[in-house]
């Protein structure tokens, strides 16, 4: 068992997202929220501003204008690949790292990420229950507990987690709670909470691997994301239970029987070419842990 305790001084030791990300989520999750609002968070960071002018641009074909201005830039993108991709600015310098305590070799991580943000923006289109947009952005992030749980295993720990999914039929997750006594949807609930993301945003990553313990249609679409991004992107799943969505989250997002297939194939055409977008128009800005 890991010491909790550390487990969590060590997630709060995550430098903050920057304030324009917070204020974006905030306005977002709200009930009532207009262009404007977005309009003006946006106009107020620089460096934002020039980004997201760039991946703006860069959608742009012979039908399409250059834009100039933000209004423009997020009538084109959309809002929730904005708020998603103001995030990504920020922690995919983090994300880009090796993470070999979990198979993951350079930039998996990352483009497992950006698969699960796509299969969050495709599953707002497919499913009739209406996704919030914040939801591209909570699947973006669903991983971010891995960042900090790889840290602290050692190879006794990585052995044992081992060990456990050989046993059984087990989950990921739950492999990891028998083991450490905490999962990385736990850890990454609380870096969340630590950067003051909205709560409904930080109950989605927390129990992205439980989705009934909250029964939300935004922990439903990173359920849903998660499994679609490790079919296409991987990493392989490590049981047949990790590749199953839950049937109360499908049944929440009122998702058709064959959504599964059609969800992987929308997330795989689109996954390359959204990642060369996103390295093209972010600056490297990293989000330190401390050691």
């Amino acid at each position: 068992m890991l010491d909790h305790p550390r487990l969590v001084k060590a997630a709060e030791s995550l430098d903050p997202v920057p304030i324009s990300v917070t204020r974006l989520l905030a306005v977002v999750a709200r009930d009532n929220w207009a262009f404007t609002d977005v309009e003006q968070v946006i106009s107020l960071d620089q460096a934002l501003t020039g980004r997201l002018l760039r991946l703006a641009n860069s959608w742009a074909v012979a039908s399409h204008m250059p834009v100039g201005t933000v209004k423009d830039a997020v009538f084109r993108v959309g809002i929730g690949p904005v708020v998603s991709f103001a995030t990504a600015a920020c922690v995919g310098p983090s994300f880009r790292r090796a993470l070999p305590e979990y198979g993951l070799s350079e930039g998996r991580l990352w483009r497992h990420a950006v698969a699960a943000s796509l299969g969050a923006e495709v599953l707002g289109a497919m499913s009739p229950a209406g996704v919030p947009v914040e939801s591209i952005t909570a699947a973006l992030l669903h991983d971010v507990g891995k960042l900090v749980l790889a840290r602290f295993l050692t190879p006794d720990l990585l052995q044992g987690l081992a060990d456990a999914r050989a046993t059984g039929d087990r989950t990921a997750m739950q492999a990891e709670v028998e083991v450490l006594g905490v999962h990385h949807g736990e850890l990454g609930g609380l870096i969340a909470r630590h950067w003051n993301l909205p709560e409904r945003l930080a109950e989605a990553i927390a129990h992205h691997h439980a989705p009934e313990k909250v029964a939300d249609v935004v922990c439903d679409a990173v359920h849903v994301a998660n499994i679609a991004a490790r079919l296409v992107a991987g990493p392989p799943p490590l049981a047949d239970a990790d590749v199953q969505p839950s049937p109360g989250a499908v049944e929440r997002l009122r998702l058709p029987a064959n959504f599964l297939d059609r969800l992987t194939a929308h997330v795989g055409r689109r996954l390359e070419d959204v990642l060369a977008r996103y390295d093209g128009a972010t600056e490297p800005i990293r989000v330190r842990a401390a050691s």
